[in-house]
């Protein structure tokens, strides 16, 4: 899912679109067809998004009906919460993901999928600011991970933790705990590809808030490299990966390689989410900022228009959660 990704490819990164090794979970909760996995594999478009949620609404108001069971009506629940946060509804997300953790507690035994919907919870807690319960949340699944023994959630918990670290501007801490995270996906052949590569950006993002621009872009640029080379062509982790590389090449000092990475990560940004969601937004503005530093007088100008039209129809609230869900302030 894109926030998803968003959230855990770099603070709070994702994001997202990928199901960050939950995909199991979704296609229980909402079977679907080839041409409707291979479009849940990358990022559905917003009007096929809003088909996905009618579609899901539906699924549960009939599983509330019919008294289904509550791990599957949690299923419903969490998927439901998921796309949410893709269309920046993160209200509405917030209360079904709450509610798919309230209805996994009610069952016994099932740990494994209410450290996915805690994990969940916690990331959209990330997007919107609320630091102090997505640690909570976050720790809450890592601990019933380590009862369980997989190691694959285990990496994926490490990728939260360092998005709330980054989010919280404790770096080292970020650096730290994605590189547990990169070692076990590069070390684990079951590990998605997604998942793996957005720990890398996570990484790469954490390396360069700590000033060491080198290796921080050096990551980024061979993960970029791999989105290219293993993810669908146009996936949405690619677009992101070239944006956030984008902007280590400016803080580095790399002009010309910035706005080349930049302008290729806002299209695809803007292909996948819209022109007024607030994740677009929030990277539109990080690239006025680059272009009034740069002395690009007409592109600046042009980019800032198309800023204060989208703040005229997006909440401002949420174009918060979209900066935050980029942890962009650790470039700032």
């Amino acid at each position: 899912m894109m926030t998803r990704i968003v959230c855990v490819f770099t603070i709070a990164l994702v994001m997202s679109c990928a199901g960050f090794g939950q995909q199991a979970m979704q296609e229980i909760a909402a079977p679907a067809t080839a041409s409707d996995a291979e479009n849940t594999g990358s990022v559905l478009g917003q009007q096929q998004l809003k088909q996905k949620i009618a579609e899901d609404e539906a699924s549960l108001r009939q599983a509330e009906a019919t008294h289904a069971s509550a791990v599957e009506r949690a299923r419903v629940y969490w998927n439901l919460g998921i796309l949410y946060e893709d269309t920046a509804a993160f209200g509405l997300s917030e209360t079904a993901l709450t509610r798919s953790v309230a209805l996994f507690r009610s069952v016994a035994g099932d740990d494994a999928e209410l450290a996915t919907a805690l994990n969940s919870l916690a990331i959209l807690h990330m997007a919107v600011g609320k630091f102090h319960q997505a640690d909570k949340d976050s720790r809450e699944a890592f601990q019933l991970r380590e009862k369980l023994g997989d190691r694959l959630p285990l990496a994926e918990s490490w990728s939260t933790f360092a998005a709330l670290a980054l989010k919280e501007h404790k770096y080292n801490d970020a650096r730290d705990y994605a590189t547990k995270a990169v070692a076990e996906y590069k070390a684990n052949p079951k590990a998605d590809e997604s998942d793996s590569i957005a720990s890398q950006y996570a990484l790469g993002m954490s390396l360069c808030a700590l000033k060491d621009y080198s290796h921080g872009v050096q990551i980024l640029k061979d993960a970029v490299a791999e989105a290219m080379a293993k993810l669908p062509a146009n996936d949405f982790p690619i677009g992101a990966g070239q944006f956030f590389l984008g902007l280590a090449y400016w803080k580095s000092g790399e002009m010309a390689q910035a706005r080349r990475e930049m302008q290729t990560g806002l299209t695809a940004l803007n292909e996948h989410l819209g022109e007024n969601h607030p994740t677009y937004v929030a990277s539109l503005e990080l690239y006025a900022q680059y272009l009034h530093q740069t002395r690009q007088v007409e592109a600046a100008n042009m980019a800032d228009r198309q800023i204060q039209q989208a703040k005229a129809v997006v909440d401002v609230r949420s174009l918060q959660a979209g900066r935050d869900a980029l942890g962009f302030d650790a470039f700032r």
